[in-house]
């Protein structure tokens, strides 16, 4: 599919949302751990049960946002973490923010610790460096910033096609090891 003139397209996210089994938990670590504002909170009953949405600004008109809930045909062993509670590696999905400088992501770091959160790692992508941590729903949160915006946006379009296209057989051997969530920075 190619852009159709006059079609509506995109212009950033506005926002994203993650369920929690605690809303105070959440609210800790993204309003007080991580600096991020409470936007608005939306209180519904939907049946029998009922259901919480709640938003912290990410910047740019963005949004995170959750849903605390209960008996709204959820199952009663629902898990919040999207890559683990589906089997999946947990780096699979993941929320990643972006900061414009590698002295934003040092002074990210250094709230994360001041604030508690033990746990990050930090990655040099080549094209970008991240650090990364769990929030309390087992959701990977990673902080990025683009260190090289030449390399990342370096593929045409038809070239990034036929990456997405190459078959498994020709896939590079991986040269680097990954952190891991435990690798402190």
């Amino acid at each position: 599919m190619t852009d159709t003139p006059g079609s509506p397209q995109s212009k950033s996210l506005h926002h994203v949302a993650y369920t929690t089994r605690d809303v105070e938990a959440t609210h800790d670590f993204y309003s007080e751990k991580l600096g991020m504002t409470l936007l608005r909170t939306e209180n519904h009953r939907h049946g029998d049960g009922w259901f919480r949405h709640f938003f912290y600004g990410m910047g740019s008109g963005e949004a995170i946002a959750f849903f605390a809930l209960e008996d709204v045909d959820e199952e009663p062993d629902y898990r919040t973490e999207i890559s683990s509670g589906l089997g999946l590696p947990v780096w699979a999905n993941h929320i990643a923010f972006r900061l414009d400088t590698l002295d934003e992501l040092e002074a990210m770091t250094q709230t994360m610790h001041d604030n508690g959160i033990p746990d990050i790692m930090r990655i040099d992508h080549g094209w970008c460096i991240s650090i990364y941590t769990l929030d309390p729903n087992g959701i990977m949160v990673e902080f990025c910033v683009t260190t090289d915006a030449d390399q990342f946006s370096e593929q045409t379009p038809e070239e990034a096609l036929a990456m997405l296209r190459q078959p498994v057989s020709e896939f590079p051997e991986e040269s680097r090891k990954d952190a891991t969530i435990g690798e402190l920075v």
